[in-house]
């Protein structure tokens, strides 16, 4: 909701920044102190009015996202959409006479002049449009150009076809800022990435699925991740908002997809039962990999030899999961929920071929390797949630988790004089523990806090039984405080966020102990409807995880050793970005620049040791990455359909090498016809690098073209041409010293190999739905040795 409020001085040099650029005037301050001493703000008043008021229906019931404007001279001077209860408020608005328009799909418009001298709180009332036919002539108020600019990002509304399409992804599909395949069920933003996804500002696992669009009030992406959530690595946010739910409610759904000729299936059932007090939702889920092949071919260079060789890959891939979801609303102001998550995989990989060895002199030779992995992770978690007020509440969360990881290799090389047979066979295992607690607080529509606390435990236990070695010990205790504040000044939205982050480890016989901060600081400025301008900052760091402090090698090569390094510390990045956003008659354009600076970074690092390559991690220093592009999005007139595209320029400035650049393009069409729907995305970039290394994509990463048709709005068949640009290929030169490496890879069976895939949903009363939603997800992906 877009409000006028009172101009603010910052403390914090880049706000100040930011305040300076835009020409932001301060005047009166009181000071108010905030947590973990990160921040200090000023809170001023003027003499001047607020108009608020609750708009509501004939029959008394509020109206949501009704849009309220008042404009002066001809120009709009000030506009906001009603929350949930049909409230709304505008502050700081000078005395004088004012043009008045409310408006809302379905409802009849309301015009009137308003003379403000005063403080002014009233109630409105909406009828009901009459259906009255008028040749050749239609007015529709679309929702979809209803975009409201926050200080972290954007928060966009469905059409009323959205709505009433049966389906959020197919709904979701209206929101510029995402990529949507509703038949993959998969939500990802514009450069590939995906986001961490929310329901009503919680954390959820499948959240998406049950949801009727009809019960999505806004859909908001954030670009700017506050401190609670940038432990996670996450660059974007999608928060879906709801609208309440009350009484008795069901919903199931199955899918199942088959490639042709067979190599992917995967066959799922969802399910939700519940009234207002009580509800469980389930998942069941099978995916199997059926002989995915491959090709590869090697080189390897270094002093006194030579070697390369050219085979065939080929993957089996079996996983199943299941989870349950309690969900208890105790009373209107506590909530409950217990959850508990299940995954096992099973994945075997082989690999054969023949080459040429070269030294003092050459040899032919045949190789064989097979690698087998099984995992395991159980999760459980409770959560509980107490509502002080509508815009004050506590949530805690409390999980456990158990995962298991056994891992065996062997490779054969036959030379025409001997034998190099490598075997290996690791038994990892990991139990971890959380405990996070949250406190948020909403005031005046414009102002937000949000401070908490994280505690996790991790415990790895990494045993190379086929060799008589030390157990690998990994045990890391970490402590994280964070808070976070929202508010505006003017046209100008802002939010600055911080947290302060206590690890202590122990690697094997390597212990650390430090202490980080985090920080995310944004500004947005609003100059009308249709334009605005963001600058956000942003501290974070990552640790390393336990497949790069593993001390033992998991390499079957006989000219190659692959360890990692317990004494590894965690990397630091700065990132400072800008853009502008423009949206107007379907167009939605982002021009965009970043900055990033890395520090102590973990990178591949090579050395030669009497022939053997070995290939391990540390922290090499320093990275720069300058990017510069942006995107363009066009939704096309009555919900038809959207065209996007984008592009990348990058960057990488490595510490002692001179700059790599990289260009990543990606583009899309998707159409609607009746109950039609015809699409294709592509995404490729052409390289990416470490200090030693280059990967050069041959073919686009990501190609599809798809085409659906829906039986019904809840039935639907969907068949996808993947990778129809070509198969899958990389190739990865690799240069350290006197040791060099070239590796392509082709994955033939990623290539133009159509799918078909069935999905039918059923819903009854979920409109009625319990209002707390998945709000516990497994954050565990178990222990791995794979770097």
């Amino acid at each position: 909701m877009t409000k006028r409020r009172k101009k603010n001085e910052f403390i914090k040099p880049i706000l100040i920044s930011v305040c300076v650029f835009l020409c932001i005037r301060v005047t009166q301050m009181k000071q108010t102190i905030l947590f973990l001493l990160f921040m200090l703000a000023g809170q001023f008043t003027k003499a001047q009015y607020s108009f608020s008021g609750t708009i509501m229906d004939k029959e008394k019931k509020p109206l949501p996202g009704v849009q309220v404007m008042l404009s002066a001279n001809d120009s709009l001077f000030a506009a906001a959409l009603t929350n949930e209860k049909g409230r709304f408020v505008m502050d700081e608005l000078p005395r004088g006479e004012y043009s008045l328009q409310i408006s809302y799909p379905g409802f009849t418009s309301l015009e009137e002049k308003r003379i403000i001298q005063r403080n002014i709180q009233t109630v409105f009332i909406l009828m009901e449009e009459r259906n009255i036919q008028l040749d050749d002539f239609t007015v529709t108020a679309d929702r979809r150009e209803m975009v409201k600019r926050t200080a972290t990002g954007e928060l966009f509304y469905l059409s009323d076809k959205a709505k009433n399409s049966g389906d959020p992804y197919r709904a979701l599909r209206e929101i510029p800022r995402l990529i949507v395949n509703e038949a993959l069920q998969s939500v990802k933003m514009e450069d590939g990435s995906f986001p961490l996804v929310l329901i009503d500002g919680k954390a959820v696992n499948s959240g998406i699925t049950p949801i009727d669009p009809k019960e999505i009030e806004s859909v908001e992406v954030i670009d700017v991740v506050g401190a609670r959530y940038l432990r996670t690595g996450a660059k974007n946010i999608l928060n879906l908002k709801l609208k309440k739910k009350r009484a008795p409610y069901q919903f199931f759904q199955t899918a199942t997809r088959h490639d042709i000729p067979l190599r992917n299936s995967f066959g799922v059932v969802y399910f939700e039962v519940g009234n207002s007090k009580y509800s469980l939702y389930g998942r069941g889920a099978g995916d199997i990999t059926y002989n995915d092949d491959g090709e590869s071919e090697t080189r390897q260079k270094d002093t006194g030899y030579f070697k390369q060789s050219a085979g065939k890959l080929r993957d089996n891939d079996r996983e199943a999961l299941g989870e349950l979801l309690f969900k208890w609303s105790i009373t209107d102001k506590d909530y409950l929920a217990a959850h508990i998550y299940g995954k096992w995989n099973n994945k075997k990989s082989e690999t054969a071929g023949n080459g040429r060895y070269e030294t003092a002199k050459t040899q032919d030779f045949h190789y064989t390797s097979l690698n087998r992995n099984d995992a395991s992770i159980l999760t459980s978690s409770l959560y509980y949630r107490h509502d002080f007020s509508e815009n004050k509440m506590l949530e805690t969360t409390l999980a456990y988790n158990k995962n298991g990881d056994n891992n065996t290799g062997e490779r054969h090389e036959a030379y025409p004089d001997r034998m190099y047979n490598n075997l290996y066979e690791y038994k990892n295992n990991r139990s971890s523990a959380s405990l996070n607690v949250d406190y948020s607080w909403e005031w005046n529509n414009v102002n937000s806090l949000n401070i908490g606390s994280a505690t996790d435990f991790v415990n790895d236990r990494i045993d190379k039984v086929s060799e008589n070695v030390p157990v690998f010990h990994h045990r890391a205790w970490n402590e994280y405080l964070y808070a976070s504040f929202g508010s505006k000044a003017g046209n100008l939205l802002y939010m600055a966020s911080a947290g302060l982050e206590g690890i202590w480890l122990k690697a094997g016989d390597a212990s650390n102990r430090y202490i980080k901060p985090r920080a995310s600081l944004s500004g947005t400025y609003n100059f009308n409807k249709h334009h605005s301008t963001r600058i956000n900052y942003t501290l974070t760091n990552q640790s390393p995880n336990v497949g790069q402090l593993n001390p033992h090698n998991t390499s079957t090569d006989s000219l190659v050793i692959t360890r990692g390094n317990p004494g590894l510390l965690p990397e630091q990045t700065h990132r400072l970005e800008a853009s502008h956003t423009f949206n107007k008659k379907g167009f939605y354009i982002t021009p965009s620049a970043s900055y990033t600076v890395s520090t102590d970074i973990i990178q591949p690092s090579g050395y030669s040791e009497n022939g053997i390559f070995v290939n391990t991690y540390r922290n090499t220093g320093h990275l720069k990455t300058l990017s510069m592009g942006g995107s363009v999005n066009y939704r096309l007139k009555n919900g038809l359909g959207n065209i996007y595209m984008g592009a990348m320029h990058n960057t990488d400035y490595f510490s002692g090498l001179s700059p790599k650049e990289s260009v990543s393009l990606y583009g899309g069409i998707w159409i609607y016809y009746k109950k039609w729907i015809f699409g294709g995305d592509v995404t490729w970039r052409n390289y990416e690098y470490t200090p030693i290394s280059r990967i050069r994509q041959l073919t686009p990463s990501y190609s599809q073209f798809q085409v659906n048709y829906n039986f019904t709005k809840d039935f639907y068949v969907a068949v996808a041409l993947p990778y129809f640009i070509g198969k899958l290929s990389t190739e990865t030169t690799t240069q350290s010293g006197t040791y060099n490496s070239y590796l392509l890879k082709r994955m033939t069976d990623m290539s133009a190999h159509p799918w078909v895939l069935l999905r039918y949903t059923f819903r009854r009363n979920s409109k009625e739905k319990i209002k707390l939603d998945n709000v516990v997800k497994s954050k565990e992906e178990g222990i791995s040795l794979s770097f």
